[in-house]
């Protein structure tokens, strides 16, 4: 049994458009030259939101084509680069062509991908541009582990494939953003399988990301969409922390059990049930199985 997530796409469309009304609202309010920090911000999320539902749902276009606006609106929230008439007419033209976009998709009809070339180009051409070259912000350089990496303790909530995520999409981006990953997969709260409902979730990770350039804001993004549905803690390794074995992967679990499990509450209790350690280092693509088998 798998989760049908065709009944979440009304939603998701009445929200990206909500979404589309608000950026451009926000995008009409932004005086040349001035930085709106709240107003940014606010595009900034109906953007992200946007791109995070695509990505669940399968709409890889969108999710694409969202992706480069939202770099631009990253940019300019974080002082990066001007706002400018150019900017701020780009983005109203690629509102109008995600709207399009999300209508065709809703209505079974094709995409415009003339027009939705035409727009990727002009977004490139600004994010490219010599004259609004991206200066280098110290803040961001010390948010990036080089060379380190992080470590992402990922807890879902056990409803979180209810609402239409889904963790294997997560954990497929969280993959991409990384030269390696290492990945536990706790099982302590999998129930015996006569027990088991495909649509909830009872596993948890924890997540090393090794190598490449990696901020934290580039790992919030990923959970962005979830945030709500999760429990979420990122912590930039040291070199040493960058290895995931027993005598690490033991430490790790005694910190564990002296914390409060606030998942079990969530849980329905067997008094029968045998509890073990089930604590193992998988590669990403395992994960995905044992995800897909679950789900079965």
């Amino acid at each position: 049994m798998s989760i049908d997530l065709e009944q979440f796409h009304e939603t998701f469309f009445e929200e990206s458009f909500e979404g589309l009304d608000i950026m451009e609202s926000g995008l009409l309010e932004l005086e040349q030259g001035e930085v709106d920090l709240e107003n940014i911000n606010t595009i900034f999320r109906s953007a992200h939101s946007i791109k995070g539902g695509s990505g669940t749902f399968g709409f890889t276009a969108v999710a694409e084509f969202t992706h480069d606006m939202e770099t631009l609106l990253d940019q300019m929230r974080n002082g990066e680069r001007d706002v400018s008439v150019v900017v701020v007419n780009t983005l109203l033209g690629c509102v109008d062509t995600l709207r399009n976009m999300l209508n065709a998709i809703r209505d079974g009809s094709e995409i415009d991908v003339d027009n939705v070339a035409q727009m990727t180009a002009a977004l490139k051409d600004i994010l490219g541009s010599a004259d609004e070259e991206v200066s280098t912000d110290s803040t961001a350089q010390t948010n990036t582990a080089t060379g380190k990496g992080w470590r992402v303790q990922f807890t879902p909530h056990i409803d979180i494939m209810k609402t239409g995520n889904d963790t294997v999409r997560l954990l497929r981006e969280l993959n991409s953003l990384a030269d390696s990953v290492e990945t536990i997969v706790d099982n302590e709260q999998l129930p015996p399988l006569a027990e088991i409902d495909p649509e909830e979730c009872y596993q948890s990770w924890v997540i090393n990301l090794l190598g490449g350039e990696v901020s934290e804001d580039d790992i919030k993004d990923v959970f962005a969409w979830v945030d709500d549905d999760c429990d979420l803690v990122i912590e930039a390794l040291a070199v040493e922390d960058a290895y995931i074995g027993p005598e690490r992967r033991e430490s790790s679990e005694r910190r564990e059990e002296e914390k409060t499990d606030r998942r079990s509450n969530e849980r329905r209790t067997s008094s029968s049930k045998t509890t073990e350690s089930s604590s193992i280092r998988v590669n990403i693509s395992k994960v995905d199985e044992l995800i897909n088998m679950v789900g079965e």
